[in-house]
């Protein structure tokens, strides 16, 4: 595996490749791999000639410097499991070189706002569309794997390349769970003892409202799912709401829809999603 710091190297590397653009799948990240990076990484290589990975903790997409600076940093074991899992380059850039001219965001898209995430994080998504499109220029790829977790995420980015007109495919693959249910995630490995036990509750009862939920097709009472939560210590709630997959507005028809959840174990954020059909 190739380990690249510098865009022009990158671009050179690329250039030197011939027709190879054609199928270059890319694999975004912003490091402290998991089973469900590896899941996208395997995705791209059954149908991409070129497989990149890039590890980038992008400073534009949160919401305070201290979330930013506690994110989790793994960088050597990240890199042995790249390793393991064949991986053809991995691009490992700086700030500087992502954001040469300073740290900017550009607002590209205006559908799937002001709900879910984005309305409780309103420049959370314009960080992550800007620097998804530089890396999208720089690499130029044929196709860019995304996790179904951050479904709002995959569906902006996704609105991003055509408004942009932009040549990539943007592939959406299944979350990768924990044998709890829940999606994973690299916030998790920051968990204490306590608020592991807390998350394990939280992923019981969740799956008891979802089963509920396929069974009864019921409009949720989410009101009393939030008592239950409280009894666990979890009393900061962004969202709980169904909406529909496609067009992510609410609905009570659970054909196909997805029940969105966002909730705080302390100072961490868990967000997840889940189908109801």
């Amino acid at each position: 595996m190739k380990i690249i710091t510098k865009t022009k190297e990158l671009k050179n590397i690329l250039g030197s490749i011939n027709n190879l653009s054609e199928s270059i799948g890319l694999v975004l990240t912003m490091g402290n791999i998991h089973a469900g990076h590896l899941s996208l990484i395997k995705e791209a290589q059954n149908n991409n000639k070129l497989v990149i990975t890039s590890i980038f903790i992008n400073p534009t997409q949160f919401d305070n410097d201290d979330d930013y600076k506690s994110y989790p940093k793994t960088l050597d074991q990240d890199i042995v499991k790249l390793k393991s899992s064949n991986c053809d380059l991995l691009y490992l850039p700086t700030v500087h070189e992502i954001y040469p001219k300073g740290l900017v965001i550009e607002k590209s898209t205006l559908k799937y706002r002001n709900i879910l995430c984005d309305g409780h994080r309103p420049d959370h998504f314009d960080g992550v569309t800007t620097v998804v499109n530089t890396f999208f220029d720089i690499i130029k790829p044929k196709n860019s794997y995304f996790g179904e977790k951050d479904y709002q995420q995959m569906k902006l980015i996704d609105e991003m390349v055509k408004i942009k007109k932009i040549d990539v495919n943007v592939v959406s693959c299944l979350s990768i769970r924990d044998k709890n249910g829940m999606s994973l995630s690299s916030r998790n490995s920051n968990f204490t003892q306590k608020q592991s036990e807390i998350f394990e509750s939280l992923a019981k009862k969740i799956k008891l409202l979802v089963k509920t939920l396929k069974k009864n097709n019921l409009k949720a009472n989410f009101n009393q799912f939030k008592k239950e939560l409280s009894k666990i210590n979890i009393n900061k709630i962004d969202y709980l709401e169904i909406r529909d997959e496609k067009n992510l507005e609410i609905t009570s028809n659970h054909h196909h829809a997805r029940l969105f959840i966002a909730v705080f174990i302390d100072k961490i954020r868990i967000i997840d999603n889940f189908k109801l059909y």
